[in-house]
């Protein structure tokens, strides 16, 4: 109410959910809004009172998942498109939109605004980044998994960057060096080098603490999984986290016998730092907070973008082709 009296032109419409309470639309009395303020309600005047609540509504809506059921059902009316790609449609918008709200300050309306054209042309753009949170609960964990799964494309002659946020936690089912080991097993160590030229190894970047960093490569050493971190411990070089594996390979199937690392690996902080001149053909990044567009200024790169994802369904998600 503070808000509406420096501007009175003002409409505002408050959501709730309560279990139990109908899906409906509520007007406020008087009465209903003194009821409400309570021993707060002698600070505005009675004529005050009366003009807000022809400006206010309250609307008690439904329950989440039918919520995002219904604009789910809008999408795809709106796109004429599958349900599958209504969830992705949905993740776009959602995430332009709170990106819109978080970058403009309250003040500034103006840019706190958006059209029906941006939001189609931002559809038809980005198809290719996934951008999910609630989805795995509304889905279940198989259709998630098969969901993401056709829209998962990695090829061992890319080069593929593997981002990993803090969000992604080990746990005791899959720990990342066994993640690590998998992802070098069927992309690195027992691809075919034969046919189109090198396979490239797997540029993983970690946004976890160097105490982390350090326990995972003493599991990688242990797995026996050589791994180029550029010489973190004496430092850094760029020019040998940069430079391309030697390999030895079997003349009859050309399947790699050895190679001098399998696997470059860097922290987000050293990945930000440094100047990283292998470029990406695709990207792969399950984190909250690390944003695709900043990664890499001058490369044409497809994404594959997933929130709040468990370990164990990043490493079947690898596994499954």
């Amino acid at each position: 109410m503070s808000d509406f009296a420096l501007d009175e032109t003002k409409f505002y419409c408050l959501f709730a959910y309560f279990n139990g309470e109908d899906s409906r639309q509520v007007k406020y009395t008087v009465d209903d809004l003194e009821d409400l303020l309570g021993k707060n309600g002698h600070i505005y005047h009675i004529s005050f009172k009366e003009r807000f609540i022809k400006k206010f509504i309250l609307v008690f809506a439904t329950d989440f998942q039918k919520q995002f059921k219904e604009v789910i059902e809008k999408i795809q009316n709106e796109y004429k498109c599958k349900e599958e790609e209504a969830y992705i449609f949905h993740a776009l918008i959602r995430n332009k939109l709170l990106s819109i709200i978080s970058e403009n300050s309250m003040g500034d309306y103006s840019k706190r605004q958006i059209n029906k054209h941006i939001l189609s042309e931002l559809v038809k753009g980005t198809k290719n980044k996934i951008f999910h949170s609630a989805y795995a609960e509304y889905m279940g964990d198989v259709k998630y998994l098969n969901f993401l799964t056709n829209s998962f494309d990695c090829q061992t002659r890319n080069t593929n960057y593997l981002f990993i946020g803090d969000n992604i936690k080990e746990t005791g089912e899959v720990r990342f060096a066994e993640l690590i080991e998998s992802i070098v097993d069927k992309y690195y160590l027992k691809a075919n080098t034969s046919a189109r030229g090198v396979v490239h190894p797997f540029n993983l970047v970690l946004q976890k603490s160097d105490d982390e960093i350090l326990k995972i490569k003493k599991e990688l050493i242990e797995r026996e999984i050589w791994f180029n971190d550029g010489f973190k411990s004496f430092g850094f070089s760029e020019k040998y986290f940069n430079s391309k594996p030697v390999l030895e390979t079997n003349k009859e199937d050309a399947k790699i016998l050895k190679s001098s690392f399998f696997v470059r690996l860097i922290s987000f902080e050293d990945f930000q730092k440094y100047k990283i001149t292998v470029k990406p053909h695709k990207i792969f990044i399950f984190a909250s907070d690390i944003a695709s567009e900043d990664l890499f200024d001058d490369c044409n790169r497809s994404v594959f973008e997933v929130n709040d994802l468990e370990i164990s369904m990043i490493k079947r998600l690898f596994n499954k082709r």
